[in-house]
């Protein structure tokens, strides 16, 4: 069974002057262990279909399934807490906590001890390269390729099955984006993720395991 389904998924949106139908009757089987990448033009509906598979938006037809629940009868809160991570392309860290406290922060959420919050945040933080050295930095005093790597911790510490990431190197030079194209392949295939990744980036798509492009709100998968 999947990890992640789409099945029919229908999505549009009302401009000051017209309707646009977003995402057209979209269905896709997602697994653990692979790297999805979601190609398109600017427009096309990648990052509203990302959205509705994250939760953060409701199919207006069309069913989300994780692990063959219905998404719209789960806690959205909750799935993104525990079963997703949302990367995004402005990395979304707290300016005002430590590196280490921004990927103990879910953890916090989801109620453990400071001590073992800390202790998963900071394996989280090695895996990803960023040793002690790093841990009690602010935001602002790393590059942004160690801002999305400390992004991508977080995800680690979680142990989200599902990555659901918007365009994770768009503000990243050549040499980070291709440091966070090998975590992101990394996650899925050493650590069984479901990993899919909206993106401009050939080299996101040369990675991918599967390509789907999408075109004026359709899907289709390309050959790799």
């Amino acid at each position: 069974m999947s990890v992640l389904s789409a099945q029919s998924l229908s999505y549009s949106y009302k401009t000051k002057y017209q309707t646009v139908q977003a995402v057209k009757e979209v269905s896709c089987d997602l697994n653990a262990g692979t790297f999805y990448a979601l190609v398109g033009k600017s427009g096309s509906g990648k990052t509203t279909l990302l959205s509705l598979l994250a939760g953060l938006d409701a199919p207006q037809s069309g069913t989300v399934l994780v692990n063959g629940q219905n998404l719209q009868e789960m806690d959205a809160d909750i799935y993104r807490r525990k079963q997703a991570s949302v990367i995004y392309q402005s990395y979304n860290l707290f300016p005002l906590m430590t590196v280490c406290e921004n990927v103990m922060y879910p953890l916090k959420l989801m109620k453990l001890s400071n001590a073992d919050a800390k202790n998963e945040a900071q394996d989280a933080l090695e895996k990803v390269g960023l040793g002690e050295s790093y841990w009690k930095r602010l935001p602002a005093m790393l590059s942004g390729g160690e801002q999305q790597r400390v992004a991508i911790a977080r995800t680690l510490a979680v142990h989200a099955q599902i990555i659901l990431a918007d365009e994770p190197t768009g503000n990243l030079d050549t040499e980070s984006s291709a440091q966070i194209i090998q975590l992101l392949s990394r996650l899925a295939h050493e650590e069984n993720c479901c990993v899919v990744v909206v993106t401009h980036d050939p080299e996101v798509a040369k990675a991918a395991d599967v390509v789907f492009r999408m075109d004026s709100g359709r899907l289709r998968e390309e050959a790799v």
